[in-house]
């Protein structure tokens, strides 16, 4: 909600600037706000839906009958994630879809039925749950019973993705295969964490997900197949549309119909619809138009990360793409004033010449889709990396390849499974594969060495990137609007930019980041400072799973200590630290102290809880778990707040996950985050409920 208002001024700043053009702009202007007007009816229809959902199931213990659409890691041996179609709740005809943190294990594509709880997700992850069609969190409780494959569409492509994958994978490394089988067939559970890690440090992390990138360039390849003489006739321009739309239906079926994939492929089928009614070809339109039809089932689509993402870096790409051309084009025009009577050049500058071209043209797409991504990225309260056009030019012209190469190999490795007695298959799959993860090879290995680099994860309040975002649209329409040279607008806009990211940079160097993620029951802790983290960890694997996605949005590198607040853990807490304290492992009355950076802590043990007291910038914070009764008050200036009713407890300002408790008193303010200053314990920000 905090930026809220920001994107609105956005919003309506660059309405008024395509109004302020006149003409023909001004019934784009209208349609603009014509659209925000229905996709905001359509995401309040969308919520009314979800509400009735929740309102029947949450809260409540229902046997599921439910298909599974597809799994990742759990943190548990013999147990994986699972994003479930419900079928039937206690008997009951459903449809709806839930998330699972822990389940046992099972595959893609089958049926299960058993009892779980129903919940409302919880609320650092609520919307990119309802994005994706989420409604509820499931949490497994008893009587798992496998009903054998489903046999509709999406499970099926889920078993033909499952079966690609592992022919694929067959006789390579680990992180190749991971990285492979992530881009090819959109089977990303076996990346593992230091490898995204480092391609989220790289500003490669998009490359991981099967999106429009990937269709695109696949797609694109069809483009090198025909000769300029056919370009005019009818019939050959209907029969390539259709090997397009083709092509995307097979990446569809091979990547088990995710959002991102089905994105790019309704753009692509848009796009050959136009050619079979005569109309002229329109990225543009035929993203809009995949836009909306992906809005209309589910309102909230929007507030998929990937879905933002997708649509700024088309727009960087066609923006890129048209400075490229012009650029082109001008030096062209100078060649010709001063040609001369002279020789043709000799074969190796003509080549030298081509390939400056290339550079030039991968240099201004990655340069405009970076700039494109970088608010969505900013905005969202994600980590970004000041590598990331370095990695763009570098590296992006491996993916065409590598998806060919993996492709084939997957598609020969699953022949030669299949027909076992003809060798050919074998033969030829090996040498695609070898190219394929020699190309991966690759791509790791600029990914390893550059997130290690200085500055390859910055991280910026939403708010302040907003003003910031608004502040450059103004200055580029006003260059527009009094055609300021490209030569002099382009550089202040730079200029202006780095001013900004080094001052948030300059103001955020010692100042730390406190927030909650999880259950809104046993919330998880969350203590930042640049690219270093103290977690205060208690609840499940909801909790845990929430956990890893906050630090993976902020960049964090290194947990220097994971203070585990449970005191009678299922298991240990997998998430990687430097140092480790277990409430449950200490002795009755008993305190352990630490300090990392600047946060001090003071964990006592009681025989049914714990507290742990702890100081940040001169603030004082106290936690509970478990149950705890002091004999004597003990005052604080924040309570890290859970469901349970501190005892004894005295404190000025209390941090909620999402809002106030049942015990909170009626004027209470909760807080949902801070940002302090570790010199002088000066509240830098807070963000309210």
């Amino acid at each position: 909600m905090g930026l809220l208002l920001p994107s609105a001024a956005i919003f309506v700043v660059f309405c008024l600037l395509v109004w302020w053009r006149g003409g023909a702009a001004r019934g784009y202007a209208v349609c603009l706000l014509l659209g925000a007007v229905l996709g905001v009816g359509i995401m309040k229809t969308t919520g009314a839906r979800l509400a009735k959902i929740q309102d029947a199931y949450a809260g409540k213990e229902v046997a599921l009958t439910a298909e599974v659409e597809s799994t990742g890691r759990a943190y548990t041996a013999g147990r994986v994630s699972a994003v479930l179609m419900v079928e039937k709740v206690d008997g009951e005809a459903v449809r709806f879809r839930v998330e699972c943190a822990s389940l046992p294990k099972c595959e893609a594509g089958g049926r299960i039925r058993g009892r779980f709880s129903l919940d409302v997700p919880d609320a650092t992850q609520r919307l990119d749950d309802y994005a994706d069609g989420i409604v509820l969190s499931a949490e497994y409780l008893s009587g798992m019973l496998r009903l054998g494959p489903s046999e509709s569409f999406r499970a099926r492509t889920a078993r033909l993705q499952a079966a690609l994958s592992r022919a694929l994978r067959k006789g390579m490394a680990e992180n190749t295969g991971g990285v492979l089988a992530a881009m090819v067939v959109g089977d990303r559970s076996h990346l593992t964490s230091t490898l995204r890690s480092a391609y989220r440090g790289a500003g490669l992390s998009h490359v991981l997900v099967v999106s429009g990138l990937h269709v695109t360039i696949f797609c694109g390849l069809l483009d090198a197949l025909p000769h300029k003489e056919r370009e005019r006739s009818r019939a050959y321009r209907r029969a390539r549309s259709l090997l397009r739309a083709g092509t995307a239906l097979l990446l569809v079926g091979i990547t088990g119909a995710t959002p991102s994939v089905l994105r790019a492929a309704v753009a692509v089928w848009v796009s050959s619809l136009g050619v079979w009614v005569g109309g002229p070809a329109d990225t543009l339109t035929s993203l809009g138009a995949a836009g909306v039809l992906m809005c209309l089932g589910n309102g909230y689509a929007v507030y998929d990360v990937g879905f933002e993402l997708s649509f700024a870096a088309v727009m960087g790409t066609l923006a890129g793409a048209e400075c490229a051309g012009r650029g082109r084009e001008r030096y062209y025009d100078r060649k010709k004033k001063r040609k001369s009577r002279r020789e043709k050049p000799p074969r190796a500058v003509l080549l030298f010449r081509r390939f400056a071209g290339g550079v030039w043209d991968s240099l201004c797409v990655s340069l405009c889709a970076s700039a494109a991504t970088f608010p969505v990225l900013v905005l969202r309260g994600m980590s970004t990396t000041v590598w990331a056009v370095a990695s763009g030019v570098a590296v992006l012209w491996l993916v065409g390849p590598m998806l060919s190469f993996g492709l084939g190999a997957a598609l020969l490795g699953l022949a030669a499974q299949n027909f076992e007695s003809l060798p050919l298959f074998e033969l030829i799959r090996r040498p695609a594969a070898f190219c394929a993860e020699g190309l991966a090879w690759l791509m790791n290995e600029w990914a390893f060495r550059v997130s290690v680099l200085p500055g390859a994860s910055l991280w910026f309040d939403g708010t302040y990137a907003a003003l910031v975002c608004l502040v450059l649209i103004l200055l580029c329409a006003m260059a527009m609007r009094r055609h300021i040279r490209l030569r002099a607008a382009l550089p202040t806009v730079i200029l202006l930019a780095a001013l900004a990211i080094g001052l948030e940079t300059a103001l955020s160097w010692n100042v730390v980041n406190i927030e909650l993620v999880g259950t809104r029951a046993s919330p998880a802790v969350i203590i930042t400072q640049r690219e270093k983290a103290v977690v205060l960890f208690r609840g499940g694997s909801t909790t845990r799973r929430a956990v890893e996605s906050q630090l993976e949005k902020r960049g964090v590198k290194t947990v220097e200590l994971l203070v585990d607040l449970r005191m009678q853990p299922e298991g240990p807490c997998r998430i990687e630290a430097q140092k480790r304290i277990e409430a449950a492992a200490l002795a009755e009355n008993t305190t352990r102290r630490a300090s990392c950076g600047g946060v001090d802590l003071e964990l006592f043990r009681t025989r049914q809880g714990c507290i742990l007291r702890m100081r940040v910038g001169g603030q004082r914070f106290i936690t509970l778990s478990g149950t705890v009764r002091p004999a004597k008050p003990i005052r604080a200036e924040w309570l890290l707040a859970s469901s349970a009713r501190p005892d004894n407890i005295r404190y000025t300002d209390c941090l909620t996950l999402s809002s106030k408790y049942r015990w909170m008193e009626e004027d209470a303010e909760p807080v949902s985050w801070l940002r302090l200053r570790l010199e002088g314990g000066t509240l830098f920000k807070a963000g309210r409920v």
